[in-house]
């Protein structure tokens, strides 16, 4: 089956275009099959539906045709053509879309971005999936890994010890291919790319820390967050924060909570915790 790519996001060109490509499919869903190097890179394949992504090659495909790749098949990259198996992903005419928001623009627009917070944080709430960091707590053991965040205050105010014992007790806490801790650390960075006067070392550590006792997809997910890399979902609700549009923003907001079970919620419960250090 040959599938055309719609769009490449910079970071995964830059990895299925390294020199010896190789990778095996880590995970495969009805929109999403995920590619593992052996340096433990990632490459995402995911419909349309998706959308665009720090790690994701968009490919028109149907629901279901994805996981026709099983668990472990090899990939690899000949010429512009991406094979899984059976699966030929032509990825040479793709346009490159670029993870990174604008981050100078926004921080330049930060006292306007923090007067929506109480909106954004208003409507986060209203629609939290049940067991997610964004919900009330309750018996899930959600308070538990938010209890383990209080280190993350004085880490951003330059306690590095703090900051290391933070993204070690959150890293790979609660279930899932991207567990609830990694999640919320990615949203707490992306938060400090916004915020915090030194953004590059205090990601660079919670990574460092964070990436080897967690998954290999989350892994790559919190490298990405660190190198202020994150989905298209995100890109529209910091543009929304930034130009203070009421319209705008309800819609993101439920587009980055709606992404996974609960990943896209505890990921904002990270960035809004932080913002409220």
């Amino acid at each position: 089956m040959r599938l055309i790519a719609r769009s490449i996001s910079r970071t995964a060109k830059a990895t299925v275009q390294s020199q010896a490509f190789s990778a095996r499919v880590l995970a495969v869903f009805d929109r999403v099959c995920d590619l593992a190097t052996p340096q433990g890179d990632v490459v995402a394949l995911v419909l349309p539906g998706v959308g665009n992504g720090p790690l994701s090659i968009v490919v028109q495909a149907a629901p279901g045709e994805l996981a026709e790749a099983l668990l472990g098949t090899p990939a690899w990259l000949d010429g512009e053509t991406l094979h899984i198996g059976d699966l030929e992903i032509s990825v040479g005419e793709a346009p490159v879309w670029e993870p990174c928001p604008d981050w100078t623009a926004h921080r330049a627009r930060l006292h306007v971005i923090m007067t929506g917070l109480p909106a954004l944080r208003a409507i986060a709430q209203r629609h939290a999936p049940a067991g997610s960091l964004l919900a009330p707590l309750d018996t899930t053991g959600t308070h538990v890994i938010l209890s383990e965040a209080k280190n993350l205050e004085p880490g951003w105010k330059g306690d590095i010890a703090c900051l290391r014992e933070a993204a070690a007790h959150l890293a790979g806490r609660g279930i899932g291919l991207t567990p609830s801790g990694d999640d919320f650390l990615a949203g707490a960075m992306l938060w400090a790319w916004l915020a915090h006067p030194a953004p590059v070392p205090f990601c660079r550590m919670v990574a460092e820390v964070a990436v080897p006792r967690t998954t290999t997809l989350s892994a790559a997910f919190l490298r990405a967050a660190a190198r202020g890399e994150c989905d298209a979902n995100w890109h529209r609700l910091l543009a929304a924060l930034s130009t203070d549009s009421a319209a705008q923003l309800a819609p993101a907001v439920q587009q980055v909570v709606a992404h996974g079970a609960t990943s896209g919620a505890d990921m904002l419960a990270g960035f809004l915790w932080l913002a409220a250090g």
